[in-house]
């Protein structure tokens, strides 16, 4: 069979300012019609960089070294900006990661599918609009005419990227490329944009190359997996024997980074710790550890009370004719947090977890109910008291690059707080504190000069944390703050969270939409639904009989790990690629 795409020998490399680094080294790859091919790795082994490198795309600075790029009788490398044109959007379509930032906010999906369409298919106004309804159709809009004439800011995430995927699909291209297309998206809206794609791939035989960390999505999606590491491939082969019995090392360590539902706790009963990647990076000055918790965890007292807790939003009134409407985000809800115990709040998008956490914080006024930490109503406390509160518990937020100054280094962000809410006496202090707050998440102390910039996206995590715990908090409010890491390093920061719990006795409200990761580091779990708390129960009962339809469906939506049925690679031998 005749590949779509032809990748040999690709090099790329970046001139930076320290020297020169090898991002791509000896990359082979292909792929056939109607295959979707795999490419996984850690962040920074190189996925991304390749897929830019085929579309001509590379970031300044960088630049291909050697190699071939054909896309079917055509050699990419080297051609003049005007002839890859011709082959971008019409021959190869681009699926990116975040669709807000892809999407142009300026004009309505209706006008960019429209001109996409007219662009590459050479139709008139009124039968672009024909082609932009069916493709949302296509991918199951089901109110085409209304997406039509919304701004992309007016849909979700998953509509959006349900969006991204008709644009990019619209012009019949023969390979897609997806890089992270279900990032950060629940599972539920996951596992439909995966089944989009797939569906796209069958029915018109488009070759698909997916860049992705998960192996729930490869295992799901993919025929062949390819997997990368420090620029090369290292082993590439059928999805199904590579995921059942990888043949390199450092494969199953990626594997056995990911945590599995009903696999939280070990042999002796006690809570597992996962193995991590080869580029996770180990805790240099650990505190000194408490004894390891029972297998039954027995709840202290009562730290966080949320009462009767609703929230409402107005929206809309801005527009000729739209009329301002009252949205309930939360609804009535009644939840404890004790000491020492993680909670996990779960549910889909839109399901109002997050804005129960701002509530939970202090961030968001309640519309009714009250919010107690620690006998102190919140609602009612004055300016004096809330001062006091704030220091007792701290937010983890899940993009660390909005939630870092940029302009500020990484020490004074941490050491600031310290002084301002009375948790240092002293710049000297403030200084000693963030050192140990460093130590206690893996970085070094003298991280503390380096800019949020300089640290990887692992490292910026661990760098909220340590400015988190270094106020002692009691309580840490976790929303969504693995959701795009890598396997390593989620697996380096889930293990990192359990061992703060035990050593420095911290609670946690751990928000999430990974079934798995919330059963892995969590006690007790909640499911929310259109801003309504349905059931608590313990994480160890998650698979009980009596579980709400919704939990049931969010169980449901788990990818595992393991062959995909119908999704193989004809002709397609095992192969492992040895180290560069």
């Amino acid at each position: 069979m005749t590949a779509v795409l032809t990748v040999k020998d690709l090099r790329v490399e970046f001139a930076l300012p320290g020297g020169t680094v090898h991002a791509v080294r000896g990359v082979d790859l292909d792929i056939a019609p109607g295959e979707v091919l795999a490419l996984v790795g850690e962040s920074g082994s190189g996925k991304s960089v390749t897929a830019s490198a085929i579309l001509g795309l590379l970031p300044r600075g960088a630049r291909i070294t050697g190699g071939s790029v054909r896309f079917e009788d055509t050699e990419l490398l080297g051609l003049p900006e005007q002839r890859l044109n011709v082959h971008r959007g019409s021959g190869i379509g681009m699926i990116f990661q975040n669709p807000g930032t892809s999407l142009d906010p300026s004009f309505t999906v209706g006008s960019q599918l429209r001109d996409t369409a007219r662009l590459h298919l050479r139709v008139t106004r009124e039968e672009a609009l024909d082609v932009a309804r069916d493709w949302l159709a296509r991918v199951r809009i089901h109110d085409p005419d209304r997406v039509l004439r919304c701004y992309p800011h007016e849909l979700s995430g998953g509509m959006r990227q349900r969006v991204m995927i008709a644009l990019a699909g619209l012009s019949g291209p023969d390979l897609l490329i997806a890089d992270e297309p279900t990032t950060a998206l629940d599972a539920t809206v996951q596992k439909q944009i995966l089944d989009l794609l797939l569906d796209l791939s069958v029915r018109t035989r488009t070759a698909v190359l997916l860049i992705t960390h998960d192996f729930g999505v490869v295992s799901h999606t993919s025929s062949r997996v390819a997997v990368m590491r420090e620029g090369s491939v290292v082993e590439v082969g059928d999805t199904a024997q590579v995921l059942g019995a990888p043949a390199h090392p450092y494969t199953r360590t990626l594997i056995d980074s990911v945590p599995q539902p009903g696999q939280r706790r070990g042999p002796d009963g006690r809570a597992r710790r996962l193995l991590v990647g080869a580029s996770a990076v180990p805790r240099t000055v650990p505190a000194p550890r408490r004894p390891a918790p029972a297998p039954d965890r027995t709840l202290g007292d009562p730290l966080l009370r949320l009462d009767g807790l609703s929230k409402e939003f107005t929206v809309g009134g801005l527009g000729t004719g739209r009329r301002r409407t009252a949205v309930r985000a939360v609804d009535d809800v009644t939840l404890t947090l004790h000491r020492g115990e993680v909670f996990g709040l779960i549910g889909e998008s839109g399901s109002g977890k997050s804005t129960l956490a701002r509530l939970a914080g202090g961030l968001l006024p309640p519309t009714t109910g009250s919010v107690t930490f620690d006998g102190l109503d919140v609602g009612s406390a004055d300016q004096r008291s809330l001062r006091a509160l704030r220091r007792r518990f701290q937010y983890v937020f899940q993009d660390a690059v909005t939630a870092l100054n940029p302009r500020v280094r990484a020490g004074d962000q941490i050491a600031r707080p310290l002084v301002r809410l009375g948790r240092a006496a002293g710049r000297q202090e403030a200084r000693e504190r963030t050192a140990r707050a460093l130590s206690l998440v893996g970085l070094h102390p003298d991280h503390a000069d380096r800019y949020p910039r300089e640290f990887s996206g692992g490292q910026r995590q661990r760098l909220q944390i340590a400015r988190a715990i270094a106020l002692e908090p009691d309580l840490l409010i976790l929303d969504e703050p693995t959701s795009a890491l890598d396997v390593s390093t989620q697996a380096t920061t889930l293990n990192l969270l359990l061992d703060l719990r035990d050593e420095l006795d911290l609670t946690y409200l751990f928000i999430g939409h990974n079934l798995a990761v919330i059963e892995f580091l969590c006690d007790r779990i909640g499911v929310m639904r259109q801003g309504t708390l349905l059931e608590t129960f313990r994480a160890d009962d998650l698979f009980a009989a009596d579980r709400h339809p919704a939990t049931r469906d969010l169980i449901d939506s788990v990818l595992p790990i393991g062959p995909a049925p119908g999704r193989t690679a004809p002709g397609e031998e095992h192969a492992l690629v040895p180290d560069a």
